[in-house]
Order: C-alpha cells, then structure tokens, then sequence
C-alpha cells in the first residue's frame, strides 16, 4: 500500500549518529534474506548480507579460487549488492538520521522492480550479473534514488577526469558529482570479484556460469533497498555497513 513504510532492519536499530566530514553512505539493492541470490551470495562470499561470517566459503565459492588472488572488494562487508547510489561523503550539515528517513519514506513510495533475465558479464576487469536487455523501470528507479538522495552528498573535491575510458559526458559527470556511472549513465550491477587479470576472468566465469545459471535465467526483484553506512569511525580502514532495509511497496 502507498504511503506505509515496510521497515526491515538488519541490525542497527539505536540512533544513528555521524561526525560532520567524515560519514558515508550509500543505498543498494541488497537480496531478502532466504531469496537464490542470498542464498549463492553466502556460499560465494562466505558472508551474510547483515556482515556476519560464516564457518567457511563452499566448494563452489572463492575458496577454490584463492590461489588465483581474488580480491573479495568492495563486498567484503556487504556481500552481494547492487548499488544505486554509490557510496559518497555526507554533507557536513546532513545527518544519517535524515538520510534513514528519507529513504524509509523513499521507498514506501515506489514500486518493486523485476530485473528480468541476468547475463553473467565482465566490467573493466571484474565480472558481474546485470540484466540481459535494458530495463527502463530500473534505470526510472536508479534517477529517482539520484535525485532523492544528491542533496545528501557532499560536493566533490577535484577529481581526475582523463581517465581514457571515460567518455566526455561521463567526464563531466565526474566532475559534476563525483561519480562517472550515474543519470544516464547508470547500470544495474550485482558486482561478484574484485579486479582480475585476463587469465583469471576466464577462469572464474566459467566456473560462475553453472552456479548462477538458475538465478540468471528467474532474474532479481528489487523489492527493497538497504541504507549502507559509515558513521564516521576513526578506524584506519572503515567500512561500510547496512544499517535497514526498507521494503518497496507492491
């Protein structure tokens, strides 16, 4: 029903303080605990999307891959996710607070999205899922998740914007917000390795064919999307970490 907000929290339930210039965040589509995708995620990571570690990865999982240096990053902490806005600096006089709330109100407003069919896919060199046609409602929803959620993010610093690979609208992009991929430019990804070398590609996708062939051929429903925080922490390495998930309506 619009205009109820369907709450799902992983774990963090206590007021969610930030120190100004330091905090993050991030909002993605993260899989509802017990639906295929989770259930590979957990085998693949060795991870629960609320960040708890399991006893071990799978046979199938990286573990039969360590020797090839698979770097598990940026999903170390998450597990599989799709983002729709990517992880940034918060504003120094936004809170993490009005961002829970924003997005708990956000998404008690739009509807779910199915993915339609998966392919298993390259970018740059890390392999992904992402849909195997172009899906209009997701693109509509990722502009939406733009626009509800820039005022949040704080103006980027001076960026390098002669990557070779970036084209001219997405060089501006770039220095505009930050984030070359987003707008126009946004595409639906489920990220599953961290960089590879050519060899290693090859190797690890036909490995990860058969094991997600069902999920690719059912595809995905965004029926939710987690807020992905950091609060501003004084480790050497913060992460990220889900703070809720908020269901989508029907």
């Amino acid at each position: 029903m619009r205009g109820i907000v369907q709450r799902e929290e992983h774990h963090e339930t206590r007021h969610l303080s930030s120190q100004p210039g330091r905090a993050r965040f991030a909002v993605c589509f993260m899989p509802r605990p017990g639906s295929a995708l989770a259930t590979f995620g957990r085998s693949w990571f060795g991870r629960a999307n609320d960040g708890a570690t399991l006893q071990a990865f799978s046979a199938s999982g990286q573990n039969a891959f360590l020797d090839s240096a698979i770097s598990p990053f940026p999903d170390r902490y998450l597990g599989l996710h799709a983002p729709f806005v990517l992880p940034c600096a918060l504003r120094r006089e936004a809170t993490l607070e009005k961002v829970r709330t924003r997005l708990a109100n956000f998404a008690g407003r739009r509807k779910k999205v199915d993915s339609g069919p998966l392919t298993l896919t390259r970018a740059g060199r890390s392999l992904v899922l992402r849909p195997a046609e172009p899906r209009p409602e997701m693109s509509w929803l990722a502009l939406q998740c733009f626009n509800a959620f820039e005022s949040f993010a704080a103006k980027p610093e001076k960026t390098d914007d002669t990557h070779p690979h970036l084209s001219a609208h997405q060089r501006l992009l770039l220095k505009s917000f930050g984030q070359p991929n987003v707008m126009s430019e946004y595409r639906f990804s489920i990220r599953l390795t961290g960089p590879l070398n050519p060899a290693h590609l090859d190797r690890v996708s036909e490995a990860l064919a058969p094991l997600v062939a069902g999920i690719c051929a059912e595809g995905v429903c965004v029926d939710g999307l987690s807020l992905i925080a950091d609060p501003g922490s004084e480790d050497e390495n913060p992460a990220l970490r889900p703070v809720g998930r908020y269901a989508l309506a029907g």
